[in-house]
């Protein structure tokens, strides 16, 4: 009786009728009305981030072993002084651990950029491991040359259906063949798994480590939006859960967030308070412009005041 006594509580308290309409064959949320409710409203005033951006989503640099490909200042400088020309493979690296909310913190680390069939990877006639790629190499990045060498037996062992099979011991496992320029354009970068949304906005030319990834955009509207609480608030929907409730920031789930088809004027104060953070993201300043992002960013998609609340987790 105790016990039935409970669960009649329970239920009274936290009990809510699930419409059958709600239950699609394509998927549902166990959620209250005005919950799901409020997920509609939102996809219905947004176009999803990948149709707003074409779906240009890319996934960071797989180097195979880090031990070889990722430096420190000392041996970039190391590898510069016994040949100028290593400069041209050394560019400043960050990890998804490196990447926070708004800002990245680079913690000094560099990583030797090798493509598959290096220096010809744009030769279309080079398919697989080429000895006449690395003799090259070898010739025109000597000092890089010889500091991979100390790795060759590791290197090769790293992937025996691939490594001097598809590619070269010296290149990289995954080295973003068809986008890796876009490293060096402005871009939006987060990590693969966070407990919430942690963007930053790129202008350093950083290259990243997978699983991390990145989004070629100079819109810092778009920064406003991922940082915001609704976005916070629908990830939490979208995304796989996984221990220390941590969630998948995938582009499989991140290109679901519909972004509002902002006019300039609407952009405009986002935009504002979007680089005043990103100027001086440790400032004091950061709570209060983000709480002011929050309802620029309620107001565009015409959220009630009980909507907040549930946005916000006060309902």
């Amino acid at each position: 009786t105790a016990q039935l006594a409970r669960l009649e509580e329970t239920l009274a308290n936290k009990g809510f009728i699930m419409p059958v309409s709600s239950l699609r064959a394509e998927g549902w949320n166990l959620e209250k009305p005005e919950v799901l409710a409020l997920m509609e409203k939102l996809r219905a005033a947004g176009k999803p981030l990948g149709e707003y951006v074409n779906g240009r989503f890319y996934r960071g640099v797989v180097t195979g072993l880090n031990d070889a490909f990722v430096i420190d200042g000392p041996m970039r400088e190391r590898l510069i002084a016994e040949d100028p020309k290593s400069k041209e493979l050394i560019k400043p690296w960050l990890r998804g651990r490196d990447i926070k909310k708004w800002k990245s913190e680079w913690a000094g680390l560099y990583v030797i950029f090798v493509p598959w069939h290096f220096p010809l990877h744009n030769d279309p006639s080079v398919q697989g491991a080429s000895e006449k790629a690395e003799k090259a190499f070898q010739h025109q990045y000597p000092a890089v040359y010889k500091y991979l060498l100390n790795f060759r037996d590791q290197l090769s062992k790293r992937n025996v259906d691939e490594t001097g099979i598809r590619y070269e011991w010296y290149a990289l496992q995954r080295c973003a063949a068809t986008y890796y320029k876009e490293f060096e354009e402005p871009k939006i970068i987060w990590g693969n798994m966070a407990t919430s949304p942690k963007f930053a906005f790129d202008r350093d030319d950083y290259y990243i480590s997978a699983p991390a990834n990145l989004l070629p955009a100079s819109d810092t509207y778009l920064v406003g939006l991922l940082n915001s609480s609704i976005c916070n608030w629908l990830i939490a929907f979208l995304a796989a859960v996984r221990g220390g409730n941590f969630l998948e920031f995938k582009p499989m789930y991140v290109e679901q967030l519909p972004v509002f088809p902002a006019t300039a004027s609407q952009k405009a104060p986002i935009i504002e308070r979007v680089n005043k953070i990103l100027a001086a993201p440790d400032s004091p300043d950061v709570p209060r412009l983000e709480a002011e992002i929050d309802k620029l960013v309620y107001a565009l998609y015409g959220l009630t005041q009980e909507e907040i609340e549930i946005v916000e987790g006060r309902r």
